[in-house]
């Protein structure tokens, strides 16, 4: 067991913030309103055209040690995170995003836990979901398979649930990994394939983190779901550290990229493009992309595209 220096900071909670100013407050107090004094707020203003200087002006001039504000130029969420790690000196990192808030009391349950597990790389935990309705759920996360193939194989075919916001670095992962900047939506997608087909990961059983849910979240953006295609399959597995043994997921994957693409462009009524996504499936994998639904959503695009 090692222990921190007395006076070292053990924590840094990064906020990436791109126009959040009427949340950002409610983010930060949840993290003020935590015990200790052994961490860091750097709040990251990725371009913000609202009043987000302002709302982390005033915080930083209140709280000077502990809360430090970095402005970019916008370049999207990945960026933002790893600008964040760059200037960090916590020897744990915390991503919070700027709608979200932490959980009471999770400082003092990780101080105990990273005290005697320092060989962990990764924390992961649950959290609370809040819909646009106000309705709270709480989400456990999935138990962790046992070897890091099975890991990383059970997430990126979604038999792996795992919440991005509720999780708890050591920053020496960051010396393998890091956020794809190339990506603006589902930029958590590869970063967190690699961490578990890479480092030492524990699953804790309490919520991290309560995170809002908003209509306008970039994950549901048919804009963006077609600019990103399958950009995300090419950063996780073009990573020239990731093991041998991935490879053979990538056609699957893939396959279930533009399955996942296609179902959201045909929901939002833009079935000439979904076809595109769903040829490409069809390519990679007909037993997948031949399932019923799926079928019937096509056929569905066809009709409209020929009319």
């Amino acid at each position: 067991m090692t222990t921190v220096d007395k006076g070292q900071l053990i924590f840094s909670i990064i906020i990436p913030a791109y126009n959040y100013a009427h949340t950002l407050d409610r983010a930060i107090d949840s993290i003020l309103g935590q015990s200790g004094d052994d961490y860091e707020i750097l709040i990251i203003d990725d371009g913000s055209t609202d009043h987000t200087s302002k709302i982390s002006d005033g915080y930083c001039q209140k709280f000077p040690k502990k809360i430090k504000y970095y402005l970019q130029d916008n370049q999207g969420p990945a960026a933002a995170r790893n600008y964040g790690v760059e200037f960090s000196v916590g020897e744990y990192i915390f991503f919070l995003d700027a709608d979200d808030e932490m959980a009471p009391s999770l400082l003092d349950f990780l101080r105990k836990r990273i005290l005697y597990r320092t060989d962990v790389d990764v924390f992961f935990g649950d959290h609370i979901s809040v819909g646009s309705d106000g309705i709270a759920s709480y989400r456990a996360t999935s138990p962790l398979p046992q070897t890091h193939e099975k890991r990383f194989s059970a997430y990126i075919l979604k038999k792996l649930h795992l919440s991005h916001c509720a999780k708890l670095l050591h920053r020496r992962v960051f010396e393998g990994v890091s956020y794809p900047i190339e990506l603006r939506s589902s930029e958590d997608i590869p970063f967190m394939a690699q961490l578990l087909a890479l480092y030492k990961c524990e699953l804790v059983s309490v919520p991290m983190a309560t995170v809002h849910k908003h209509e306008d979240s970039l994950r549901h953006n048919t804009a963006y779901a077609m600019e990103v295609g399958e950009r995300v399959a090419d950063h996780i597995f073009s990573f020239v550290a990731l093991p041998d043994w991935a490879a053979k997921y990538e056609k699957i994957y893939r396959a279930r990229r533009c399955l996942s693409i296609f179902r959201t462009l045909y929901l939002s009524d833009h079935k000439k493009e979904a076809l595109i996504f769903y040829k490409r499936a069809l390519f990679l994998s007909p037993f997948l992309a031949l399932r019923p639904g799926y079928i019937k959503k096509a056929i569905g695009g066809m009709v409209f595209w020929l009319r």
